[in-house]
C-alpha cells in the first residue's frame, strides 16, 4: 500500500537525496552535557553561554543527587527527594554523512514533560516520563557551526507519583542518521505464526518512508491546486509544472537471518516500486527447518537484519533480535510455550535502584535478573511503566517473560463516582495527560517493544480507578489499539476491586484476569472461587503477597497462569514507615542482597534442591506485604535463655537440624508449607540445617556465630561493560561476618571519576543514597556495595575500616 506523506513534503521537497556514510548511523551523544537545576526560557537560545554549568553525562538522575528532607513536596510517595525544573545543553558537530539525508534525535527516557530545541527552534514536547520518543530534526541542523541541543525537563508539580521517579534525561540518548528512504520508528513488526520442532514461519512487516530521491525535483506553482491536493489527498490533482519531475524507482528489500553464531542461515529478497514522497507497507516471510525455540530454559536468539535499497546501493538496514516461539494461554491448560506448559513464576519490579535512582546502568539490572534468575524466578512485571529498551534486550537473552505495563491511571482517581473531580492518585499524575495522550503513549509502547520475544503480554492499567465505574469503554478502545499494534499478544489489567471490576463487567473485556491481591476476597480458596465461577477465564495474579497459600493456589490450578509478587527488590519512595528511603519488604535488599525469604521463594520456583535456615527475630510486621520477620545468622548473645523459632526453608522431603554436632531430628517439609520448625535454645557455635530427598542427602546450609570484626573482605565483585560491583563484608578471624557491624568502609586508591556509589541495604540509613560525602560507606547488617566505573587501566584497590586488616582487589 502506498499513501502520500504529506507532514513533511513542502519541507522535503528542497532537499538533495543522498546515502548516508551507511545505511543507518546511530550516534551515542550521551557525553559532555551541561546541567542546570534552574529555568529560564533563554536556556534555549544556541548563544547562550552554559559554560557555569554542571558538566555531566548521561544518563543523569538529579534527584538522586539531591538532599533527602521531609519538606520536600514529592513527599513519602517521592521519597521526600527534590525534583524542580532543570535544563540540560549539548553541542555536536553535523555527523559527517547527515547532508542530504534525515536526522533523528531519539530519547529512550525523560522525567518528565520534557521540551526540545535544537539551535533555538523547538521541535516537540511529550509529558510521559518512561516512553521512548523522537524527532526528526533535519531542517534545523547546520554544518556551518555547532549545533544546540536543548532540553527543558519539569517535574516541578508534586506531589507527581505513588514511587519515587526521579527527574532528569536518566535514560540514553542518540543521533539517527538515515537516507531519505528509511525504515520508520517501531515500523517493523517480525511475528512467528508457525512453530514447531520440525519447521518454523518467521513473517516480517515493513513499513517504509520515502521522501525524495536525487533526481526528484518538485515545486508548487498552482496554490488552487494545492489546497485541492491537501483537502483531498488526491496525487492526480496535484500541481503540475513543466519543472516538476516525480520519480519511482525499483528497490530491493532484502530480509537475511543469521544464527546466535552470526552465520547466515537464510536471505529473502524482493523487489517494489516506490515512488518519492510516499510510503509503503511490505511483507516477507523466511521459512526455516530445525528451528531452535525460544523459552525461558533456552533463551535462543536469532537476529534478523533488514535491508531497503535501490540504484545498487543501501538506502537503509535495521536489526533486530528473533525468538521463534509461539505463546498460547486457555482456561484448559493455562500458558503454553511451545506446547510445554508453564507457570509464570514472577516478580514486580521498579526501576529505581539505591544511589542510582533512575539512571542506573545496564550492567547493574544484568546481575539483578541473573540473581532473580537463580532463585527460580522466569517472569517480570515492569510496574508500572515501560522500562530502558535495553533491559527487555537482558530479559531476551536471559530468559524471561515480561508483562508489559503502560498506565498506572487513565483519566479519573481514587475519588470515584457521580463528580467532576480530576483528582487522580496524586495530585499531578498521569490522569491530566490520558485523554489527550494516552493512545499517542500506548502505540508507542507496542511499537518499541513488540519484537522482543520476552514480551508476553501487555498490561494496560494498574489499580485503575475506572475500574468500578466509567472504565468499559475506555478498556474496549485501548484494547482495539493494541489488537492493531499487535494482535498476537494478550491484554489483561490488573485489578484491585475485582468484586466490583466483576460486577461493573470490566474484567470481561480483557483476555486475561488480572487479580491484585485475590486472598483479600478469597483468603483459602484464592483461584479456586474464581475458576469456579467464571470456568471460561484465564486467571492471574499480577499482584500478590509474600504468603505461601498464593503460590500453592497457582501450583494447583491449570487455569491460573501464575503470579507476579510484590515485589523482588526493595526501591525507593512508596514510604509507609517514618525515617526511611521507600519500600523494604522485597525478596532483595535494595543493595541486592538476598533476604530469607529469597531462599523460601526458590523453594517454591526451583528444581534445585534447597534449604536455608531463618531464625525468628521479633514478631511479624502487622503489614500484609511484610515477609515473616526471620534473619539467617547465628549470633543470638543476650539470649541464652529464650526458644528461638528456628525454620529451615526447603524443597526437599525432609530435613534434619542440628546444633554443633547433637542432631535434633529430621522433620518432613509439608507440601503446602515448604519449611520444617523446630524450636531451640540459642547456643553459640554452628547450626546446620540437611536436606534429605528420598533418603539421601542433596542440600546444606550452616550458620555459625561471628566473633569480634577483624577484617574488612571482598566477597564478591560482577563485572560488566559499563559498571563492577564490589561487595564487601566485615569478618571475624575465621571469616564469618558480623551481622550487627555498621563500620564505616574507605576505598583507597580508587579515582574519584570511578567511584559511582555505595550502598548497603538499610532503608533507614539515608547514606544508602549518594552520600553527602562521597569517599566512603557504612556497613548494614556487616556488608555493603560500592559500585565503580570500568577503565581500561587497572588499579590494585584497599577498602579500608578503622581498626580493622583491610582488605584489597585488583579493579
Amino acid at each position: 500500500m502506498k499513501r502520500i506523506y504529506r507532514s513533511i513534503l513542502l519541507l522535503a521537497a528542497a532537499l538533495p537525496a543522498a546515502f548516508p556514510a551507511e545505511a543507518r548511523e546511530i550516534i551515542d551523544i550521551n557525553r559532555n552535557w551541561r546541567f542546570t537545576l534552574d529555568d529560564d526560557r533563554t536556556y534555549g537560545e544556541p548563544a547562550f553561554d552554559d559554560s557555569g554549568w554542571q558538566r555531566l553525562d548521561l544518563p543523569h538522575d538529579w534527584s538522586i543527587a539531591g538532599a533527602y528532607d521531609k519538606r520536600n513536596p514529592s513527599g513519602p510517595q517521592g521519597g521526600f527527594m527534590p525534583c524542580g525544573t532543570g535544563w540540560y545543553r549539548h553541542s555536536f558537530e553535523a555527523p559527517a554523512g547527515s547532508e542530504g539525508n534525515r536526522v533523528f534525535v531519539r530519547f529512550d527516557g525523560v522525567y518528565m514533560k520534557s521540551q526540545v530545541w535544537i539551535n533555538g527552534r523547538m521541535v516537540g514536547e511529550y509529558p510521559n516520563g518512561y516512553n521512548s520518543f523522537e524527532y526528526d530534526i533535519t531542517p534545523f541542523v547546520r554544518r556551518d557551526t555547532l549545533n544546540v541541543l536543548a532540553v527543558r525537563v519539569d517535574n516541578s508539580l508534586q506531589p507527581g507519583s505513588r514511587w519515587y521517579t526521579g527527574s532528569g534525561i536518566y535514560r540514553n540518548v542518540h543521533l539517527i542518521v538515515t537516507s531519505q528512504m528509511h525504515f520508520t520508528d517501531g515500523g517493523v513488526f517480525i511475528t512467528t505464526p508457525e512453530v514447531s520442532a520440525e519447521r518454523a514461519r518467521i513473517e516480517i512487516n515493513y513499513h517504509v518512508i520515502n521522501h525524495n530521491y536525487p533526481e526528484t525535483r518538485f515545486t508548487w506553482t498552482d496554490n488552487k491546486s494545492l489546497y485541492v491536493w491537501l483537502r483531498d489527498g488526491n496525487a492526480d490533482a496535484a500541481p503540475k509544472t513543466d519543472a516538476n519531475n516525480r520519480v519511482q524507482k525499483e528497490c530491493t528489500l532484502t530480509s537475511i537471518l543469521y544464527d546466535a553464531d552470526g552465520q547466515e542461515i537464510k536471505r529473502v529478497s524482493t523487489k517494489h516500486r516506490i515512488g518519492d514522497y510516499s510510503e509503503a507497507d511490505l511483507r516477507q516471510q523466511i521459512e526455516i527447518d530445525r528451528p531452535h525455540l525460544w523459552s525461558d530454559q533456552t533463551p535462543y536468539l536469532y537476529k534478523l537484519v533488514g535491508t531497503i535499497s535501490y540504484d545498487g546501493r543501501e538506502a537503509d538496514r535495521v536489526s533486530y533480535p528473533v525468538g521463534v516461539r509461539t505463546i498460547r494461554f486457555s482456561p484448559e491448560r493455562g500458558m503454553e510455550v511451545n506446547g510445554r506448559q508453564v507457570k509464570l513464576q514472577g516478580v514486580c519490579l521498579h526501576q529505581n535502584v539505591g544511589c542510582f535512582g533512575s539512571a542506573v546502568p545496564l550492567g547493574v539490572w544484568q546481575e539483578r535478573l541473573e540473581t532473580l534468575k537463580a532463585m527460580g524466578c522466569n517472569a517480570v512485571r515492569l510496574s508500572h511503566y515501560p522500562f530502558a529498551p535495553e533491559f527487555y534486550d537482558l530479559c531476551d537473552s536471559l530468559g524471561f517473560y515480561v508483562s508489559n505495563e503502560i498506565f498506572d491511571e487513565w483519566n479519573r482517581g481514587q475519588e470515584w463516582g457521580y463528580s467532576e473531580s480530576s483528582y487522580g492518585k496524586m495530585p499531578y499524575t498521569y490522569h491530566l495527560y490520558f485523554d489527550q495522550w494516552g493512545e499517542t503513549d500506548l502505540r508507542r509502547m507496542i511499537r518499541r517493544d513488540r519484537n522482543h520475544p520476552c514480551v508476553a503480554l501487555y498490561v494496560l492499567g494498574n489499580e485503575i480507578p475506572n475500574q468500578r465505574i466509567q472504565g468499559i469503554e475506555i478498556a474496549q478502545k485501548l484494547k482495539a489499539i493494541t489488537r492493531e499494534e499487535d494482535p498476537t499478544r494478550p491484554v489483561t489489567a490488573a485489578c484491585d476491586f475485582f468484586v466490583g471490576a466483576n460486577i461493573y463487567g470490566f474484567m470481561d473485556q480483557f483476555d486475561i484476569a488480572g487479580y491484585n491481591y485475590i486472598d483479600r476476597i478469597h483468603p483459602d480458596s484464592l483461584y479456586a472461587a474464581e475458576h469456579a465461577r467464571y470456568p471460561n477465564r484465564i486467571l492471574l495474579g499480577t499482584e500478590t503477597y509474600h504468603k505461601t497459600r498464593n503460590h500453592v493456589s497457582i501450583r494447583d490450578n491449570a487455569s491460573a497462569i501464575g503470579e507476579f509478587v510484590w515485589v523482588g527488590y526493595d526501591y525507593l519512595g512508596e514510604i509507609v514507615w517514618p525515617d526511611y528511603r521507600g519500600w523494604d519488604e522485597g525478596m532483595l535488599d535494595i543493595a541486592g542482597f538476598p533476604k530469607p525469604e529469597y531462599y523460601l521463594r526458590k523453594s517454591y520456583w526451583s528444581d534445585e534442591p534447597v534449604v536455608h535456615i531463618g531464625v525468628r527475630q521479633g514478631p511479624d510486621r502487622d503489614f500484609d506485604w511484610s515477609p515473616r520477620n526471620v534473619a539467617d545468622h547465628w549470633n543470638w548473645q543476650g539470649r541464652d535463655q529464650d526458644t528461638l523459632e528456628v525454620y529451615a526453608y526447603s524443597n526437599c522431603d525432609e530435613v534434619e537440624l542440628r546444633i554443633g554436632r547433637r542432631s535434633l531430628g529430621r522433620k518432613p517439609v509439608g507440601r503446602n508449607d515448604y519449611y520444617a520448625l523446630w524450636n531451640v535454645p540459642f547456643k553459640a557455635g554452628t547450626i546446620s540445617a540437611t536436606g534429605y530427598r528420598q533418603g539421601k542427602k542433596v542440600a546444606e546450609h550452616r550458620l555459625l556465630t561471628a566473633g569480634k570484626p577483624y577484617a574488612v573482605e571482598v566477597s564478591r565483585i560482577f563485572r560488566y561493560d559499563d559498571v563492577i560491583r564490589v561487595e564487601l563484608c566485615v569478618v571475624d578471624k575465621e571469616g564469618i561476618r558480623i551481622p550487627d557491624s555498621e563500620a564505616e568502609i574507605t576505598p583507597g586508591n580508587i579515582p574519584s571519576e570511578r567511584l559511582l556509589g555505595f550502598d548497603n541495604g538499610n532503608q533507614y540509613d539515608p547514606q544508602g543514597l549518594k552520600y553527602a560525602s562521597a569517599e566512603r560507606g557504612r556497613c548494614s547488617g556487616g556488608r555493603m556495595v560500592v559500585y565503580l566505573k570500568p577503565d581500561s587501566a587497572t588499579v590494585k584497590a584497599t577498602f579500608d575500616s578503622p581498626g580493622l586488616i583491610s582488605a584489597e582487589a585488583e579493579i
